[in-house]
This record gives structure tokens, C-alpha cells and sequence, in this order.
């Protein structure tokens, strides 16, 4: 669990589980070492030291749930910040700069002083997320470290993005990348913010290669969503302590990724009415009304990516009274309800464009 929670990885997961169930578990030949997970280099010794008594071969040797209780209440944001120290030249970074990466600034300050922080509400922030297509075909062709080595890439390169355009890394949680708008600062353009970093980062995926040395496996492709709404942030735990943000809202953004699709990028109806306010140059595609794993019914769209050269809109062959009938249709009718009223306003549908199938 330890192993976990410093790494984010599983322990042993290049490995099939019977196989390490069967080294965990066989006998030891005199002289021989049990058979155990790798400590990371930067973990902090203390932590070392729990993962060592843990893992015991002595069972009499390991703590007890109820010893390992105070001593990890003792491991506070010191740990952390050991841990940051020791690491405090990391790509030429100072201490201070990576707290305030991983952390809000002012959230970094209130750890630095031993303060606990408490949980704020924020009104309307628009989320991100994405994840790799094919992500498990890639794994089983690389090397762990290969892996690795290819979402380093991936990662600088959006991270590099979200910091041009005022959007806040999360976290990253395998292939998943998650980030944020208008948590840090007032931005009130911060569903434009999200849909122009998420064009970027397509881009910038389909120009990382799978293995850099083996071109033939190809590019990174990703898919995309967002969805705009409130959310509470806070930092959980004391134990390698995380910055989180609870709410529907990450749930649906979530949800907006996952019913997402290669090199698409999917927004829920909040946030089409936030690019529509804010960005009205940004074209919409209506999906329609597309059922959501808890959700239920939702009507989403999708946004046109701008940077993509393969999309070409062409003028619309319908006629006048025709496209009449499209929006007359969008703003009601099909959603059984004559009385409704859409926000948006300006909205294309997939006959009015030339599109390639990868492109939107």
C-alpha cells in the first residue's frame, strides 16, 4: 500500500499475479532474499523504514493496523517536504517551484506553514480530461519503462500548454491527464482556456511518437472532454498529501471524456453555453441526446477542432428554410419539449462540414 501511494503504480505490474504469488509465497533457500517490490530511489527513509518492517518475512516482525496508526499521523507535510528538498533540482526547479507545481500557491503556503487547509468552494470551473487510445494494446507491446518514458513525453508537452494558457495541472493518473480552469485565478474565459488547450494537446499527442526509436508503432492518439460546473478543492491526507477536487462536476467531465473518441474532443451543455458566450468563433457540433453511464440522458457536442487542417467547412447546400427546420429542431422538438429554448445559438451538424473521420 505504501508502494502505492508514493508511486501511483502498482507494485510488481510488469509481472502476471500468479507468478509473484508464487515468489511471494515459496519457501526461501538458506541465504536467500525474500522476494519483494523495489524501493523507489526518492521515497524518504522514513517511509522506507514502515515499508521494510511491512513486509517482514518474520510475520511476528510486521506492525499491527493499530502500531502503524501514530507513526503515520506523524508523517506530515516534513515528509513532503523532505521530499521535495531531496528532489530540489529536478530539472533545474528550486523547492518553492515544484511545491507550487504539484500545489496552488496559496494552498503551498499553507502547507509550508503546518496549517491544516480547508476545503473551498469555487462556483464554475471547467475540467479536463483525456486519455490514450489504445493505451492497453501499447503497454503489452512496451517495456514498463518504456511506458513511462512515452507518457514523460506526452506529459511534458501538455504540461508545457496547460502553462501557456492558464490551466492547472491536477493530477495524471496512468493515461489520464486531468486539469482545470478558473480554480487558480479568475479566468473568465475559462471554458475557451480548456477547448484551445485541448486542441493543442491533440496536436501535440499526434506529433509524440509511441517509441521513439520505432517509428512504425506510430503517434499517441488521445480523446478528450470537459464539462463546466462547481467543485470544492481540498487536500486530502497527510501521507504524501494530494490536491483534489470533489464534486458532479468532475464525475461528468470524466464521463464526457470516457464517451469521447479518437482525436475528438466532447463538451457536456454547460460548457458549450460557456465557448458560446465566451468564444462564439469556436464551432459546435450537436450530438444530440446520448445516454451517460450515471447520468442518464445528456445532450452533448462536439467542439471542432481549429487546429486540425483536415477540417475544412464547406458552405451548406441546404436551403434557407431547411436549416431553419435543423435549428428548429435543435431548440426543441427533438427533445420532446416545443417550450425549450437552447442557449446556443450558433450550431453546425455533421452534414454542414467536410470532415475526416478522425478529425472532430
Amino acid at each position: 500500500m505504501l508502494f502505492e501511494v508514493f508511486t501511483r503504480q502498482e507494485p510488481y505490474a510488469d509481472m502476471e499475479a500468479t507468478h509473484v504469488l508464487y515468489m511471494v509465497s515459496k519457501p526461501l533457500s538458506p541465504g536467500e532474499e525474500p522476494f519483494r517490490p523495489s524501493i523507489p530511489k526518492k521515497m524518504p527513509g522514513v517511509l522506507q523504514g514502515l515499508m521494510r518492517s511491512c513486509w517482514a518475512q518474520d510475520p511476528a516482525a510486521r506492525p499491527s493496523f493499530e502500531q502503524l496508526q501514530p507513526l503515520l499521523q506523524k508523517l506530515d507535510t516534513r515528509v513532503l517536504q523532505e521530499w521535495i528538498g531531496d528532489i530540489a533540482g529536478f530539472k533545474g526547479k528550486t523547492a518553492q517551484q515544484l511545491v507550487y507545481d504539484v500545489f496552488p500557491p496559496h494552498i503551498a503556503e499553507t502547507l509550508k506553514m503546518g496549517l491544516k487547509v480547508e476545503p473551498e468552494h469555487h462556483d464554475c470551473v471547467t475540467i479536463f480530461f483525456s486519455d490514450i487510445v489504445g493505451f492497453t494494446d501499447i503497454s503489452r507491446q512496451l517495456q514498463p519503462v518504456q511506458v513511462m518514458d512515452m507518457l514523460d513525453r506526452l506529459y511534458e508537452g501538455f504540461d508545457k500548454l496547460a502553462r501557456e494558457r492558464d490551466v492547472f495541472k491536477v493530477e495524471t493518473i496512468g493515461d489520464a491527464y486531468m486539469a482545470v480552469a478558473n480554480l487558480i485565478k479568475p479566468e473568465p474565459k475559462h471554458a475557451q482556456n480548456i477547448a484551445e488547450f485541448a486542441m493543442a494537446a491533440i496536436e501535440a499527442a499526434r506529433n509524440t511518437p509511441v517509441k521513439i526509436d520505432q517509428p512504425e508503432l506510430g503517434t499517441v492518439n488521445i480523446r478528450v472532454g470537459f464539462h463546466t460546473g462547481p467543485v470544492v478543492s481540498s487536500v486530502v491526507g497527510n501521507l504524501n498529501p494530494r490536491f483534489c477536487l470533489f464534486g458532479d462536476t468532475v464525475n461528468t467531465a470524466s464521463r464526457m471524456e470516457s464517451n469521447s473518441e479518437k482525436g475528438k474532443i466532447h463538451a457536456s451543455e454547460s460548457a458549450a453555453e460557456e465557448l458560446q458566450k465566451h468564444a462564439p468563433h469556436i464551432k459546435l457540433i450537436s450530438r444530440g441526446e446520448i445516454p451517460i453511464k450515471g447520468k442518464g440522458t445528456m445532450t452533448t457536442y462536439w467542439v471542432l477542432n481549429e487546429l486540425d487542417a483536415s477540417v475544412v467547412p464547406i458552405p451548406c447546400s441546404k436551403s434557407d428554410a431547411v436549416a431553419d427546420d435543423v435549428v428548429n429542431e435543435f431548440e426543441g422538438s427533438y427533445l420532446g419539449d416545443s417550450s425549450f429554448k437552447s442557449p446556443i445559438k450558433e450550431v453546425i451538424t455533421l452534414e454542414d462540414i467536410n470532415v475526416d473521420a478522425h478529425a472532430i
